[in-house]
């Protein structure tokens, strides 16, 4: 069984955990919610996570009375609790909870998940990228603005919880972003790559600024003008210290991160009105989308099937190529919820 025993107690990751265990062990807090039963009472459905992946975790009424309820995803918690099987998952059945500095975490590596891929080798992809962009001007710009966001680019999540919200996931985010604009480019000719492409790379820079350094929480700017108008704002002051003010793409360039999200009610200032702004606004949603269905597929029922995921608006599927024969002709005499 895969352990770590410097954690002071017997560590038992995410993916070893069996029903009937009873624990006592750090998680990270990946997501928390506040329910109620059918008797109204309230409960805690939380998502609790190691580096191996997440498991669900219940806290009753009983429990909220005595520890609170005062806990934010991204927070590192120690659990006391059991492992229960609910609609064929475990989940953990916590009966207490306190809130804990990473520095009482004996490992903390083991607790935060970490990308699949080198930061190093990531920036370096972008920088690649920016130095393949016209005018020289456009493509010196992109490369000071990364440049003087490495530290920040080396650790930052893309998000608190949505999707790569681990250290260096903006990073991932970001090239995944690009490299797939990159291949749509070559069948949509009309397409300007200069700007694509830039604006694939900058399209999320204002979440360096936006974010906590440890990805938990959001800065006082980033709370109070998010990274979006961040994002604009870094390029316009990184373009006037170039003297680029004047630049005719500029514009354009600004337009494809105020418009990434899309929507207004998504937290798009304005609706994408260039091929290039759209096309980078579908990509980031899909790599977005993609992410976020990689990483509810981690659990599922021996059907294939996550639990319902929020962000997903429903329950995903592994697909039957993942499950065995055996599993996959069970048929729906089985509950699928």
């Amino acid at each position: 069984m895969n352990t770590d025993e410097s954690l002071g107690t017997l560590h038992i990751i995410v993916k070893d955990l069996k029903p009937g265990d009873t624990i006592v062990q750090f998680f990270q807090l990946r997501s928390i919610e506040t329910r109620k039963t059918r008797s109204g009472q309230d409960f805690l459905d939380m998502l609790l996570g190691d580096a191996t992946g997440t498991v669900p975790g219940k806290m009753w009424s009983d429990a909220i009375r005595k520890w609170g309820r005062e806990f934010d995803a991204g927070d590192f918690v120690k659990i006391e609790g059991r492992v229960e099987i609910y609609k064929e998952r475990n989940q953990i059945i916590v009966d207490k909870i306190r809130r804990v500095e990473l520095s009482e975490v004996p490992n903390p590596g083991i607790l935060s998940r970490t990308g699949p891929l080198s930061p190093e080798a990531l920036f370096d992809e972008l920088k690649r990228y920016a130095q393949t962009l016209e005018p020289p001007e456009l493509a010196e710009l992109l490369g000071g603005i990364l440049e003087e966001n490495f530290d920040a680019l080396m650790i930052c999540p893309a998000a608190k919880m949505i999707h790569h919200a681990y250290k260096g996931g903006l990073l991932e985010h970001v090239v995944t972003v690009t490299r797939k604009v990159e291949t749509i480019l070559s069948v949509e000719r009309k397409v300007d790559r200069n700007l694509a492409i830039a604006g694939a790379i900058l399209h999320d820079i204002g979440k360096v600024r936006e974010l906590t350094p440890k990805g938990q929480g959001r800065t006082p700017e980033g709370r109070l003008i998010g990274h979006v108008i961040l994002g604009m704002d870094m390029v316009r002051d990184a373009a006037l210290q170039r003297g680029l003010a004047d630049a005719p793409w500029l514009k354009e360039l600004q337009h494809i991160i105020l418009s990434h999200h899309g929507e207004t009610q998504f937290g798009a200032p304005v609706r994408p009105l260039t091929r290039e702004a759209l096309l980078v606004h579908f990509i980031d949603n899909l790599d977005s989308r993609l992410k976020i269905m990689d990483e509810a597929l981690e659990s599922t029922d021996t059907q294939g099937f996550t639990t319902y995921n929020k962000w997903l608006e429903g329950r995903a599927f592994a697909g039957y190529q993942c499950l065995s024969k055996e599993d996959s002709n069970v048929g729906d005499s089985r509950e699928t919820g």
